[in-house]
């Protein structure tokens, strides 16, 4: 499973990319300079990894034609597309070249503005936080700003993106440091969200938003809060992707807070059903461990994403292992690796979560077949196990589990044959 640390960087990563095509996704007419801006077209058209090479190609290319572009809003479109080439070879040359556009004053305030989230998120690479949430409060403070002044409801939505975009890298930074901090943006773009001051294209942002936050309160070690916001989040969002989810990890922090303990949230909401099984294992009265299974088993059946039904199906049968169950344990496990995943969502994070969580399934499957002696079984799951990179836990685990079913099964022909 992925950690909390690759979590953030998956997300930094987005943002970076979203920040950085803003400008991509502008109408690009300028019939007075057609070979610099057919230039720019081809740029974007290209791998946004390209290779050092032809980055410097591009690059000179662009350059060339700037002295005699007689546009000056497609000159600063070509000099942010400049340093976001760099940016892919040259992190420190590239923030400079992002520094000198967001400073220059002839330059148009989405280009500036691009510019600046840019300086920010090169910042949260080179970890200079500080940097970092300067440069994203000026792209928000200047965004609120124009509202304030137009006196409207709305603004442009790659505008409102980058404002989406700034608050959520600043709430991020601070999620590593300052967990108030952090509430109190997801706070501030909450606020606008929920006025509606950018219509329904950030929509999807407000479940994210109030998901993080109410983790946030449970790392604080608030669950109350955390409960409040959870449960306004489940009845709210249906259709968000952790929805599902959230709903039995409500139930887990609300037995949580009934069982005595020291419980840390180090991992979020994540850590609720670790604590739930391991203290059924110890306790004699098996009564709260049905209440929990009977809950599962509903939210399994009712759930209609696969994301959200894979996830809880693992959840269910861990915990019907705790139980004793191993038969019913296996045949969940089953369900899960057995799952087609095709078509059923495009988003490929989701998908690669998911497969991780299947390879997992399997290997629990074998554990649970070598516990009940059944050999044949064992090797049938293992067959189907993914190849995986040399090193990772999963290829370790595999190999692990492997050899422990290879040494049982010469333990039990030695013993059966004498």
């Amino acid at each position: 499973m992925d950690t909390p640390g690759s979590e953030i960087y998956k997300r930094m990563f987005g943002l970076i990319l979203a920040g950085a095509m803003i400008l991509f996704f502008e109408k690009v007419s300028f019939a007075d300079s057609r070979t610099a801006a057919e230039l720019l077209i081809a740029s974007y058209k290209s791998d946004s990894k390209v290779a050092s090479v032809e980055a410097e190609s591009t690059i000179a290319g662009l350059e060339k034609e700037l002295p005699d572009c007689g546009d000056g809003y497609l000159s600063f479109r070509i000099k942010y597309k400049i340093a976001v080439l760099y940016f892919n070879t040259n992190l420190m040359t590239s923030k400079n070249k992002f520094l000198q556009i967001a400073n220059d004053p002839c330059c148009p305030e989405l280009v500036r503005l691009c510019s600046l989230n840019m300086t920010g998120q090169i910042s949260r690479l080179t970890r200079d936080d500080a940097d970092a949430l300067e440069a994203f409060n000026k792209v928000a403070d200047s965004l609120e700003q124009q509202l304030i002044a137009a006196k409207r409801n709305t603004i442009e939505p790659a505008s409102a993106k980058l404002w989406c975009l700034a608050l959520l890298s600043r709430a991020e930074i601070y999620e590593q440091q300052n967990f108030t901090a952090s509430i109190n943006e997801y706070s501030r773009l909450l606020r606008m969200l929920d006025q509606n001051k950018f219509g329904d294209a950030l929509s999807r942002y407000a479940p994210l938003a109030r998901d993080r936050m109410s983790q946030l309160y449970l790392r604080l070690g608030k669950f109350d809060e955390y409960i409040k916001l959870a449960e306004l989040l489940a009845s709210a969002y249906p259709r968000y992707y952790r929805t599902p989810i959230i709903k039995f990890e409500i139930e887990c922090i609300k037995l949580l807070k009934s069982i005595p303990g020291n419980f840390e949230f180090i991992d979020d909401s994540l850590a609720a059903p670790a604590y739930i099984v391991a203290y059924i294992k110890d306790s004699p009265d098996k009564s709260l461990a049905r209440q929990i299974a009977g809950k599962l088993d509903a939210l399994c059946r009712d759930c209609p994403d696969i994301y959200g039904k894979i996830v809880l199906q693992y959840h269910y049968a861990w915990l019907l292992d705790s139980l004793g169950e191993r038969d019913k344990a296996v045949e969940i496990f089953a369900q899960i690796f057995s799952s087609d995943l095709t078509g059923n969502d495009n988003e490929f994070w989701k998908k690669a979560i998911v497969e991780t969580i299947q390879e997992y399934a399997k290997i629990q499957t074998v554990i649970l077949f070598g516990e009940k002696k059944d050999f044949a079984g064992a090797s049938q799951v293992l067959s189907k196990l993914r190849p995986q990179p040399d090193k990772s836990h999963l290829s370790e685990l595999a190999k692990s589990v492997a050899n422990s079913i290879d040494v049982l099964r010469k333990e039990v022909y030695n013993y059966e044959k004498k």
